[in-house]
């Protein structure tokens, strides 16, 4: 009489292909999380921008009327900004542009540009 031989478990081919899937998934987690948090770096840098250019148009506004560029630097939660503030003339003499354009403090890219509109 034979015995029947039971085989229980994986073969080693088995193994080696459930490794290689499992880590093909966890290196592109890995590559996702990375860019999730490349994302969030950049939105919050511009967000913090946006309210230096928000800042920096309220306080032209108040200030009296004077054509031509004013550049300052700002401070937001602690990353410095390059603002510089353009009041141009538009078609209506009473009428003038506000642009507002936000940098890095490298001042290489222009990370917010903001318009607004003021009267004399």
């Amino acid at each position: 009489m034979r015995r029947r031989v039971q085989e229980n478990g994986f073969t080693l081919v088995e193994v080696l292909a459930a490794l290689l899937v499992f880590s093909l998934s966890i290196i592109g987690l890995t590559h996702a999380g990375t860019q999730s948090a490349q994302a969030v770096s950049i939105i919050t840098e511009k967000s913090l921008a946006s309210i230096a250019a928000d800042n920096a148009l309220v306080r032209t506004r108040l200030q009296p009327l004077k054509l031509g560029t004013v550049k300052s630097e700002q401070t937001q939660m602690g990353q410095e900004f390059l603002v510089s503030v353009t009041t141009a003339k538009t078609e209506s003499p009473d009428f003038f542009t506000l642009t507002a354009d936000v940098k890095k403090e490298d001042g290489t890219q222009i990370l917010v540009s903001r318009q607004a509109f003021r009267t004399r």
